[in-house]
């Protein structure tokens, strides 16, 4: 069986001095710098003081807590080589310190973490933040990664034998999904996996440029683990640092003339609201040099697409080049991608599950647009299936989508029932001669002239009189009615007292201004034709999302 490590030695071989991977600061100077060479030794040297230094066993799940860096990266690879199985975890910082460390302590806990790889300066800050929060004394469930060893690599150095026995186990990671809708799960990523799923994405050497999380999958796989195995060059920094400076992202890549980018749709509207990139930065954007600008992540919205294009065309963006994609992390990453159609329909229609395409000349209050997330990739098979009945559906038809292919991981880390529902699944009347099922992804979709479209989610869903509602048209309607209220932190969701009831909860800019209730609730009405139950006010910080910048509905 291949491995991603053969694919390190090949380019190492091959072209040693080529960079791979530099990091910036939020200033664009370049902190960390590798080219393959200085990679594959900083690896070795992990992985050697790791083998003569602590008695791990083959296939041991060793976690890694590190600030954005390259430094998390040489470490996944040092696990790699050993045989160990890496866990990439987001770092709890001050900012929502508590919850970040309950979801860690989770997947220590989950995958009964045999060490906690970090930096020293991480480690002490964690310890600070734990005292500030008086998380000191948590309780035994809580207590795992109080028992774990952490183990600081910056101290590595060459020792004595450098050399370790090169192993590698079938489990190349495990890869924890955000937690959305429930607790996270450890997906069981294989090397075939991302082998068999990088070659369906990229078919050169790219230039990257990427603020995305290190340690979630469009980050990690995407533009790390992609990227060394095509040889390319990866320009990175971190996602705090976009979200204090976005033009960052831009100068990025008209500097480094970057081939390659990607991110979720709310980075979009964030680098078009007023302000945020000034008129100088602009008249020095050029992203001419771009042949793959991807939003993915989370929904696409066409609003969003359609404004982003239109402005920074006159900056080089070409339309070719900017699409939309699908993936999830169950399958390794990429599922479809080169989605550019919009598709308007009839959102009264859309509420009872059914497809009805509307003309420009037909356009009205209650049409909605749906972004085109593209065509399979390689020979990825996707399907729409009806959830309750299994049954396959026909183009048009909305449902839930399955899928199936090589890229399709193994299952869930020590859950092998929902392992056996989730990846495992059968259509009814189709005989798939043990290739292993299908991958539920659990999200809701529908299929136009070969491309895939996305709903919603199955358990986001909004049900209101038999009638169903995807929370993000009711959270988009919210977002639109005041300018008070900051956008993506509003929640839509519904409750059962005898009856369903629409709650919705909005994130607001300041305490000190409130937008008008009524408004909205006029606005929910006039386009969605719901009654909303009740309406709350929350700081925009305050509401819960995943690691991964998902809402937490």
């Amino acid at each position: 069986m291949e491995s991603i490590s053969e694919k390190l030695v090949k380019w190492v071989n091959e072209d040693p001095d080529r960079l791979l991977f530099c990091f910036l600061d939020i200033k664009g100077k370049e902190t960390e710098k590798y080219t393959y060479s200085d990679f594959y030794q900083r690896t070795s040297l992990i992985a050697a003081n790791l083998h003569h230094n602590y008695d791990f066993d083959s296939g041991d799940r060793i976690l890694l807590a590190f600030p954005p860096g390259v430094e998390m990266i040489c470490a996944f690879f040092a696990c790699a080589r050993l045989g160990l199985i890496p866990v990439p975890v987001y770092p709890p910082t001050s900012h929502d310190f508590q919850g970040a460390y309950y979801k860690l302590s989770h997947i220590a806990e989950d995958c009964q973490a045999a060490a906690i790889l970090t930096n020293q300066d991480y480690y002490w800050s964690l310890k600070l933040n734990l005292t500030k929060n008086s998380l000191s004394n948590l309780s035994l469930k809580r207590d795992y990664l109080s028992k774990v060893n952490w183990i600081g690599t910056e101290d590595f150095r060459d020792i004595d034998n450098n050399d370790f026995p090169e192993r590698h186990s079938d489990i190349l990671f495990l890869q924890y999904t955000s937690g959305s809708t429930s607790e996270p799960k450890g997906v069981k990523v294989t090397h075939d996996n991302v082998l068999h799923n990088c070659n369906a994405v990229l078919d050169h050497a790219p230039i990257g440029v990427s603020w995305l999380p290190q340690y979630h999958d469009m980050g990690l796989v995407g533009y790390y683990l992609f990227f060394v195995i095509k040889g390319g060059t990866t320009y990175g920094f971190s996602s705090i640092d976009f979200i204090r400076r976005p033009s960052l992202w831009l100068e990025t890549i008209t500097k480094y003339r970057g081939t390659a980018s990607s991110a979720p749709n709310f980075a979009y509207d964030y680098c078009l609201l007023p302000g945020k990139i000034s008129h100088e930065t602009l008249g020095e954007v050029d992203l001419s040099s771009l042949t793959m600008l991807m939003t993915a992540a989370e929904p696409v919205r066409a609003a969003t697409y359609s404004r982003f294009l239109e402005f920074f065309q006159p900056y080089g963006l070409k339309p070719e080049s900017f699409y939309a994609a699908y993936g999830l992390a169950e399958n390794t990453l990429a599922v479809t991608s080169y989605g550019r159609q919009i598709l308007s329909v009839d959102r009264d229609r859309l509420k009872e599950n059914k497809l009805e395409v509307v003309t420009l000349n037909d356009q009205s209050a209650s049409t909605t647009q749906i972004m085109s997330c593209g065509r399979p990739l390689g020979d990825i098979t996707v399907k729409i299936v009806d959830p309750k009945k299994h049954q396959g559906l026909g183009e048009g038809d909305i449902g839930e989508v399955w899928i199936r292919g090589q890229s399709k991981c193994l299952g869930y880390w020590n859950k092998p029932q929902l392992t056996k529902e989730m990846f495992q699944a059968n259509i009814s009347g189709e005989n798939l001669n043990g290739s292993g099922g299908y991958l539920r992804t659990g999200d809701l979709g529908f299929i136009k002239h070969n491309e895939l479209y996305i709903c919603g989610r199955a358990k986001d869903m909004v049900i209101i009189r038999g009638l169903n509602y995807f929370p993000q048209d009711i959270e988009k309607v919210v977002e639109d009615s005041s300018n008070h209220i900051r956008k993506g932190c509003v929640v839509a969701f519904d409750i059962l007292e005898e009856e369903e009831k629409l709650v919705v909860v909005v994130g607001v800019k300041n305490v000190k201004t409130f937008p008008d209730p009524i408004k909205i609730a006029a606005a929910i009405r006039k386009i969605l034709n719901i009654q909303p139950h009740t309406i709350t006010f929350v700081l925009a910080r305050t509401v819960p999302k995943t690691s991964s910048g998902k809402l937490r509905r």
